[in-house]
C-alpha cells in the first residue's frame, strides 16, 4: 500500500505564482502519492501599510474579498470545497484576467465550483469571514511563513516555493515532487533560490502585467 504525504499549501488567489504551484501540486496528485489541502495567507495583511504602489493596494483588497468568499464556502461544504473554489477562481482571474473582487466572477466561480453562488453576498455580509481569514493567517505567519506559495509537508515547518513559471503536468511534476521532497526531508536544507528572469505563463500575462503577490 502506497504511503500518502499530507501537504498543505497556502495561497493568496491574487497571487499567479502560488496559482501556477498549486497546479502543479494537483498534477503531482495524479501520480504520486500526496494529498493536498488548500490553506489561506493573507498578502494583503502582510504589505498593510506599506504596499509599493496602488496597484498592489487594489489587487490585495480585492483578494482579500475572494479570502472570505473562500471562508465560506470551507464552511458550508468542507475543504475540498474551498479547493474547488480556489482552482475557479484562478482561472477566471489568472487565465482570463478577470477581477477578484467582482460580485459577478465570484458567484460564477461559486456556481462552477458546485456551490450556492449566494455565499458571494453572505461572505462578506458576515465580518467573521474576515476574523477567520487573519486567524489563519496569523498561525502559519508565526511558524515563519513570510509569502506564497508555502508548504507545509507532513509534520514539517512551512516552506517558501517552490516557484514555478509555467504549467507541469504528467510525470514531470511528479519529477520535481521527487526532488522537493527530498530536499523538504533534509533537516540541513533552507534556501535555494535563483532570479526571476520571466514573468509567470498564465493567461493574463499576455493583457496586463502581473502584480508579482508572493
Amino acid at each position: 500500500m502506497t504511503e500518502i504525504t499530507d501537504i498543505a499549501i497556502h495561497v493568496d488567489p491574487a497571487c499567479p505564482w502560488a496559482w501556477l504551484t498549486s497546479r502543479w501540486l494537483a498534477e503531482v496528485e495524479k501520480v504520486r502519492g500526496i494529498r493536498v489541502t488548500t490553506r489561506l495567507f493573507d498578502l494583503a495583511e502582510v504589505n498593510r501599510d506599506r504596499e509599493a504602489d496602488e496597484r498592489h493596494r487594489r489587487s490585495h483588497r480585492a483578494s482579500e474579498t475572494a479570502l472570505r468568499v473562500m471562508v465560506a464556502a470551507r464552511r458550508a461544504a468542507g475543504p475540498a470545497a474551498m479547493a474547488r473554489l480556489y482552482t475557479e477562481l484562478g482561472e477566471a482571474h489568472h487565465e482570463r484576467g478577470e477581477p477578484l473582487d467582482s460580485a459577478e466572477v465570484l458567484r460564477a466561480a461559486l456556481g462552477a465550483a458546485g456551490l450556492d453562488p449566494a455565499l458571494a453576498d453572505s461572505a462578506l455580509a458576515d465580518a467573521s469571514t474576515r476574523d477567520e481569514v487573519l486567524e489563519e493567517h496569523r498561525v502559519i505567519a508565526e511558524r515563519g511563513a513570510f509569502g506564497v506559495p508555502t508548504l507545509v509537508v507532513g509534520d514539517a515547518g512551512p516552506m517558501f516555493g517552490p516557484i514555478v513559471d509555467s504549467r507541469i503536468t504528467g510525470e514531470a511534476a511528479g519529477e520535481l515532487w521527487d526532488r522537493v521532497a527530498w530536499l523538504v526531508a533534509s533537516q540541513s536544507f533552507f534556501e535555494l533560490k535563483r532570479e526571476r528572469t520571466g514573468r509567470p505563463d498564465v493567461g493574463r500575462s499576455g493583457r496586463v502585467e502581473p502584480v508579482v503577490a508572493g
